[in-house]
């Protein structure tokens, strides 16, 4: 916080990202003080090609047959990006402050996907994103803080696909030319208003209220080669969503080694189909023992709701054998996680935990037995649950290398009773192991090798079997002795590893591979001046929203 102070500071970085090809970007960052007034402004430019791969291989129940398929799929993209923030604030007095921000984003993309095998087709994407958010923050003296905000995002999109799909070398099972045209238009206005009280004997009080206002008005048509619309993929929305949450909670400090936090918040989502009340509490526990020993216990809750565009009712042609179906009943879900620490010598973490979903949603396979396709739908399930054991810890030896290690084990139990007509009750143990090491090689330089390794032992997800996972990412990067100057070469998914997946659940047989994610090198060169530091800004959630 530069209240009070006259100074300029910025970040410059410019840099260019290999993968199967290349990508070049730049980002700008500003800050600025004067006495009370202070802005900050951020631009960031990427310009380039991407490239991934996906295969399948299928047994399809076709009827009372099998039919074998397999294709591999190759896309390249290219795209360009803006995004653009400014923000602006003034510090009335210790603790009274107003901060205003606005923040935008402009994409285009480009991308070309060829299949071959048992079935062969190309299709062309184009499509752009457009996001303008403001956003209002009011800070008092006496504990109140009150934020309100608009966001207007936009995903108009373009599509042609041409392919068939062969079931021998004589046969053609099913030809696809189709073009459509969709956009995705959301508006949200939100605001919110907290209040706390610090009270005598080290009570504390909390309450507040949200409120989230949203008008999802979208479409997708969809036209034949004959220029005839396709029913079953053409539909269009216009749904207004209403989201109120209320809590209040307290906090304790009963002594020098143990306070608590708890709080209960009832929400209300309303929609053209669901309109409910939900409690969610929360509780926060922490006794420090002596300087070699710490617990904590915490439970918290909250609700996931559906990505707007899975809530469409119509059926997208992702390929000629994939079709992405919308579920206008797809509800939200409850999120409850449960976790109890100790840390031993601030440097040991031991950690249980379990974690609740009940009508718990993911997008999941299904081969049906009336055509060539797989319909890929996200549905809610009974629920999902994880229980498991983590252990951590943080290492060093000298001077040279310091980071951290830990192993997790996973215990997941998921249930749907409703899934087609392939009901399932699955369980699966799995294993983690990860970390960072830090590796100091040079005395005289500041120049280090971070290495990121990640394994992850076979896991379910719904109906799919996920193989074993490993990944390794890595960074060597340099700072000057003055802090001004940096050198970053990044590289992720070093040995191109790809995620397997495989559903055999009663008369399923279908894997997929993708590896969308390609081993990529980045270059960056870093300037900053004035003493930059990076500021912590609020993010515009947009995780509902797009394609």
């Amino acid at each position: 916080d530069y209240a009070g102070t006259n100074q300029l500071s910025g970040q410059i970085i410019g840099g260019l990202q290999q993968s199967k090809y290349a990508k070049g970007f730049g980002d700008f960052y500003l800050s600025m003080q004067r006495g009370k007034f202070g802005l900050d402004a951020q631009y960031q430019y990427v310009d380039g090609n991407s490239y991934g791969e996906s295969s399948r291989i299928a047994n399809h129940p076709l009827g009372n047959e099998r039919v074998h398929y397999n294709d591999e799929t190759c896309q390249k993209s290219f795209g360009i990006a803006h995004n653009y923030r400014l923000g602006m604030n003034y510090a009335f007095s210790k603790n009274h402050r107003l901060e205003v921000a606005y923040t935008g984003k402009w994409d285009k993309s480009c991308s070309n996907s060829n299949t071959a095998g048992s079935s062969e087709s190309g299709m062309h994407n184009d499509s752009h994103e457009y996001l303008h958010n403001v956003d209002v923050n009011y800070s008092l003296p006496f504990g109140l803080n009150i934020n309100g905000s608009y966001t207007n995002y936009r995903t108009p999109q373009q599509q042609k696909l041409d392919g068939t799909i062969y079931t021998n070398e004589n046969t053609t099972e099913t030809e696809r030319n189709l073009t459509s045209g969709s956009e995705q238009t959301i508006s949200k206005w939100m605001f919110t208003a907290d209040q706390t009280h610090s009270l005598a004997h080290g009570w504390g009080l909390s309450y507040g209220v949200k409120g989230q206002f949203t008008s999802n008005k979208s479409y997708q048509n969809t036209l034949d080669k004959e220029g005839n619309i396709l029913p079953n993929a053409t539909s269009s929305v216009d749904i207004n969503e209403r989201i109120w949450n209320i809590y209040a909670g307290f906090s304790k400090q009963i002594n020098k080694a143990i306070s608590i936090e708890a709080s209960v918040a009832a929400e209300q989502y309303h929609s053209p189909i669901w309109d409910k009340w939900r409690i969610y509490p929360s509780l926060n526990a922490l006794w420090n023992i002596n300087e070699n020993h710490l617990l904590n216990l915490s439970f918290s809750s909250n609700s996931e709701f559906p990505s707007y565009w899975s809530t469409m009712s119509s059926v997208f042609y992702s390929s000629t054998y994939t079709e992405i179906h919308g579920n206008p009943d797809l509800k939200p879900y409850s999120n409850y996680n449960v976790n109890f620490m100790w840390q031993i010598k601030r440097r040991y973490t031991l950690m249980a935990f379990a974690n609740l979903k009940p009508d718990y949603s993911v997008q999941m396979p299904y081969q049906p037995t009336d055509r060539m396709a797989v319909i890929m739908k996200e549905t809610n399930f009974n629920y999902e649950n994880s229980f498991g054991l983590q252990a951590s810890a943080i290492f060093s030896a000298g001077k040279w290398l310091n980071g951290n290690v830990f192993a997790v084990g996973i215990y997941k139990h998921a249930k749907s009773d409703h899934f087609f007509d392939l009901p399932f009750n699955r369980k699966k143990l799995t294993a983690a192991l990860g970390g960072t090491a830090s590796i100091k090689l040079c005395r005289t330089q500041d120049l280090r090798l971070i290495l990121n390794p990640f394994f992850q032992s076979k896991a379910i997800q719904g109906v799919y079997d996920i193989s074993p996972i490993f990944r390794m990412n890595a960074k060597l990067q340099w700072t000057s002795h003055d802090g001004k100057w940096g050198l970053r070469i990044n590289g992720s998914n070093i040995f191109n590893n790809k995620a397997d997946t495989r559903s055999v659940q009663g008369n399923q047989d279908y894997r997929m591979k993708v590896n969308y994610n390609w081993a990529t090198a980045t270059f960056a060169v870093i300037y900053k001046f004035g003493g930059y530091k990076e500021k912590k800004v609020k993010e515009v959630d947009t995780s509902r929203m797009g394609h």
